[in-house]
């Protein structure tokens, strides 16, 4: 997809996203999503669709941590992962600025670095 084909980008190629890097969903198997369990002792952030909306570019901030139990049930995403909203706040995209886990209302992306970057995807999608 090429928005505007000028001489930085008139030799460019289309490519399927899955060419580009790593689509994955978060996760957050356990019900009810608010059992205490998930955040006791926390201390791995917990981001949420709101925390991407009122980011702006980078993830900074978070209200909610899991714990032990929360971690097991979920997945730590790398610093860096581009963060897309698929519920809720849909399509809204930040990248996150440490590691951190997410529920299934978001898909992380991580790009192949021969290919792309999550900061281009970031904008290629806010442009959208």
């Amino acid at each position: 997809m090429i928005y505007n084909e000028s001489k930085y980008n008139k030799d460019w190629n289309e490519n399927k996203l899955s060419d580009l890097g790593v689509f994955s969903r978060g996760k957050s198997k356990h019900r009810p999503r608010n059992d205490e369990r998930l955040f006791a002792g926390g201390k791995y952030p917990f981001i949420q669709t709101g925390d991407i909306k009122e980011a702006n570019l980078y993830i900074k901030n978070h209200i909610q941590e899991y714990g032990e139990f929360g971690l097991k049930q979920s997945k730590l995403w790398n610093k860096g992962t581009l963060c897309i909203t698929i519920a809720a706040n849909i399509a809204e995209t930040a990248i996150l600025s440490y590691p951190a886990c997410f529920p299934d209302s978001v898909v992380g992306f991580n790009a192949y670095e021969s290919q792309s970057s999550e900061i281009f995807m970031y904008y290629i999608f806010r442009r959208l």
